[in-house]
């Protein structure tokens, strides 16, 4: 009988200071930033500022938020995510 490799899991990491930066440095508010990609600014803060999902439904909603973000922002995605076990 074959061994099956079961890899572990891994969780996306968002890096939050990278946004913020990034953000920052095209002189944006998180007010601006929300407006732009479609967002509420309590979303933006908890992304530039938490590890929680307290105003996202899951991790993987807040993930696609974020990439809307660095998208718009001008950033690759290897920037700001990373896979965690």
């Amino acid at each position: 009988m074959p061994i099956i490799n079961i890899q572990a899991e891994k969780s996306p990491v968002i890096l939050k200071t990278v946004l913020k930066t990034a953000r920052e440095e095209k002189e944006l508010t998180v007010e601006q930033l929300a407006e732009i990609v479609c967002l509420r600014d309590w979303n933006v803060k908890e992304i530039e500022e938490e590890d929680t999902c307290l105003t996202f439904y899951s991790m993987a909603i807040k993930v696609n938020a974020s990439k809307r973000i660095g998208a718009y922002l001008g950033l690759e995605e290897s920037e700001y995510l990373r896979l965690e076990t």
